[in-house]
């Protein structure tokens, strides 16, 4: 399989399971454009059958999820006060 930037990859370990493009849009709740930009970025590894469909690693696909998910629930931010505060 070649990587989405057309440079021979090696080949996954046997017993690896891919991905569709639908299928990690629906795990990762993004549209199936996003999954295609984020591959085409570098963001997200995928290989590029013989026919140019994105195939995505599974387990690649779960640990994105975690970590997005674990983004997602911890804030960096303070909270913010809604009260007016006096100079």
């Amino acid at each position: 399989m070649k990587n989405v930037r057309g440079t021979a990859q090696p080949e996954p370990p046997a017993g690896t399971e891919f991905l569709a493009r639908s299928d990690v849009s629906k795990m990762l709740g993004v549209s199936p454009n996003t999954v295609t930009r984020w591959a085409r970025e570098g963001r997200l590894p995928c290989h590029v059958t013989l026919g140019g469909h994105h195939r995505f690693e599974r387990a690649l696909v779960e640990q994105l999820r975690r970590d997005l998910y674990r983004a997602s629930t911890s804030s960096s931010f303070a909270p913010v006060s809604r009260t007016p505060q006096e100079d």
